[in-house]
């Protein structure tokens, strides 16, 4: 696979499928209101469980830095009680963290792995990048899709066209 060949351990790998699951299971976190207050509190801990696992953590711990998170006041750190919309909105916070740190890693470890000035082979390289699509409803996932197609293409055609002349 792609993965194998960019010399990716196997380690690295399977950290790779344990934060991008991880990342898939956050949209399944539920919450709900405590009653008589407007804390929120877990709606099972089964989810946060499995993401707790995947990430390495303790699910307790989770569950209290999103509903609980301590905020420094002054020169202390007080715990604050979160509702539940404040609650989702940490879980969808962290979990384009996670996201964006895991991609980040992973365009500087394929960036060292095809560093020009290390040995290498010669190749014919095609790339068939769909086009641009334009939907009723264009989402950021939809933009960042187009965004990155768009550099892909800039990027092979400079480097083919420019780069090998």
């Amino acid at each position: 696979t792609a993965i194998d060949i960019l010399g990716f351990t196997a380690e690295e790998k399977a950290n790779i499928y344990k934060l991008t699951g991880s990342v898939m299971h956050h949209g399944n976190m539920k919450f709900k209101q405590k009653q008589r207050e407007e804390q929120a509190e877990p709606d099972g801990t089964e989810v946060a469980d499995k993401i707790a696992y995947l990430m390495g953590l303790n699910s307790a711990d989770l569950l209290k830095g999103l509903c609980y998170p301590r905020v420094k006041v002054g020169n202390e750190f007080v715990t604050k009680g979160q509702t539940v919309p404040q609650v989702n909105n940490s879980v969808s916070a962290l979990c384009k963290s996670v996201y964006e740190k895991m991609f980040l890693w992973m365009v500087v470890r394929i960036n060292e792995m095809l560093d020009t000035r290390q040995p290498r082979q010669f190749f014919i390289g095609v790339l068939d990048i769909a086009g641009f699509e334009i939907f009723d409803y264009n989402s950021l996932e939809q933009l960042c899709i187009n965004f990155t197609n768009e550099k892909l293409q800039q990027f092979f055609n400079h480097h083919m066209f420019v780069l090998e002349q």
